[in-house]
């Protein structure tokens, strides 16, 4: 296969993949509630959900953002009736997150959306032969890397 065919059935298509996945990603949904959560909301809703009362700190280190932005994110759901803010037990000034029961149905719905959509792909990619998997993986791997890369260079 020369480049324009590799680019044509491949690369495009793989283009427009990230595409709609990051369309997908940045869309809300309800979660079993009547509020609109988005993609970074329901993702600490995700973390507190699978670390009850954790601290801010650690919940800034589950999503890999700055201390400010998790802020931001656990005050809006503290108004949108999903997470509750207390102080640690034996400490004065160490916050902790909880999920009340709207958070909950979130976080369970959240969950089985994960579930549907792991066992969608698993679908699809149960179709490939077992002797071409280790190929994909590599694939896989290698374009990981590749992004990564790319992000990085764009950050400094």
């Amino acid at each position: 296969m020369n480049q324009k065919e590799l680019e044509q059935k491949i690369v495009k298509p793989f283009e427009r993949i990230a595409r709609l996945y990051n369309a997908l990603d940045q869309t809300t949904s309800h979660y079993g509630t009547n509020t609109p959560l988005y993609p970074a909301e329901i993702h600490a809703i995700a973390a507190i959900g699978d670390h009850p009362h954790t601290t801010l700190t650690q919940l800034t280190e589950y999503l890999g953002v700055t201390k400010g932005t998790t802020t931001k994110i656990v005050q809006k759901l503290v108004k949108k009736g999903m997470v509750i803010k207390s102080f640690a037990p034996n400490s004065e000034n160490q916050i902790i997150a909880s999920l009340t029961e709207r958070g909950q149905i979130a976080y369970q719905h959240h969950a089985d959306y994960d579930k549907y959509l792991d066992s969608q792909l698993i679908a699809i990619y149960q179709q490939v032969p077992d002797e071409l998997l280790p190929y994909l993986t590599t694939i896989a791997d290698q374009s990981e890397a590749f992004f990564k890369k790319m992000v990085d260079e764009r950050q400094e």
